[in-house]
């Protein structure tokens, strides 16, 4: 066990560190068969404080209080008695006072936190769903509110980025995945990924077939890099009109239901069809305006 390990061992359990003494290997060890081993009876009266297990071995380490200042008195590499108990190899801290003090400033450092990773404004919740859910933002509110958080936080960037992460959800929280893919991406290579995102939604007013266009040269970039099959382009371009296109889009709509059971088309198939339907539903547009303003012209009907 290292020094800084018995050190932050000791300062847990406000154990004075000269009347400290940590045991390794021990599978099962009393008070009674310490102080009946003759080997540690130097250090006077001695109790078990703690356990803490070994993780390289199926063995505890025990933190052991003594009488005598363990630092002051010749001890044994090792004791029990072999063929009986023990022999556990014992570990002390050196007795250099300038060595502790810097050890236990910095065991100090590493228990407390900065102010600002214990109490800060959690970031608003934000999915991509449309419409916004109740308690959400839309995304140009959530960014801008993110942006200010970034610079404001004085803290280390991997906590930037877990806490964007918190603030995500739904097709958002994907975001994760980059996380694995690329472990140096910083918090402000999330907001770049979380942009693109953003534009894979349809926007409002904008035609299913227009829309198209974005997320399929997103997929063609993705699977030339490797990141998916190009037998599963269609599915998840099928996947992407479902998930990414706006809620009252009636082709959007029937596209869903179409190809639930049935097998993906291509995607000049696919625009096709979108294009065809669109087409109608103008046409039917015009027919209707049409039909409406001939209801509505006044007719004279004579005396």
């Amino acid at each position: 066990m290292e020094a800084v390990e018995i050190a932050a061992w000791c300062k847990r359990h406000q154990l004075d560190h000269a009347h400290a003494v940590v045991l390794s290997g021990v599978y099962d060890v009393t008070d009674d068969v310490l102080l009946d081993d003759s080997s540690v009876k130097v250090l006077g009266k001695i109790k078990i404080v703690d356990r803490h297990p070994d993780l390289t071995s199926k063995t505890d380490f025990v933190l052991v209080r003594t009488l005598a200042n363990a630092t002051e008195q010749i001890l044994p590499d090792s004791v029990g008695v072999p063929g009986e108990v023990g022999p556990w190899p014992v570990h002390i801290l050196p007795v250099n006072t300038a060595l502790i003090n810097a050890i236990s400033s910095l065991v100090d450092k590493c228990n407390s936190a900065p102010a600002d990773t214990q109490s800060y404004s959690k970031l608003r919740m934000f999915s991509g769903v449309r419409p916004t859910p109740s308690g959400e933002e839309e995304y140009d509110a959530w960014a801008e509110q993110t942006t200010h958080m970034l610079e404001e936080w004085q803290c280390s960037d991997s906590i930037k980025k877990q806490r964007i992460v918190e603030s995500l959800k739904g097709s958002a929280a994907d975001i994760r995945f980059l996380r694995a893919q690329t472990p140096n991406a910083t918090a402000n290579d999330y907001m770049q990924v979380l942009k693109t995102f953003r534009h894979t939604f349809q926007s409002e007013g904008e035609r299913l077939s227009t829309y198209l266009l974005r997320p399929d040269k997103l997929l063609h970039c993705i699977f030339r890099k490797r990141g998916l099959q190009l037998a599963d382009i269609n599915q998840l371009r099928i996947e992407q009109v479902i998930r990414c296109s706006l809620p009252h889009d009636m082709i959007a709509m029937r596209i869903h239901i179409t190809y639930k059971l049935r097998p993906p088309p291509s995607f000049h198939d696919l625009l096709k069809e979108v294009g065809e339907e669109e087409n109608i539903t103008h046409l039917r547009g015009e027919t209707t305006g049409q039909w409406d303003s001939v209801c509505r012209r006044p007719v004279f009907l004579g005396w």
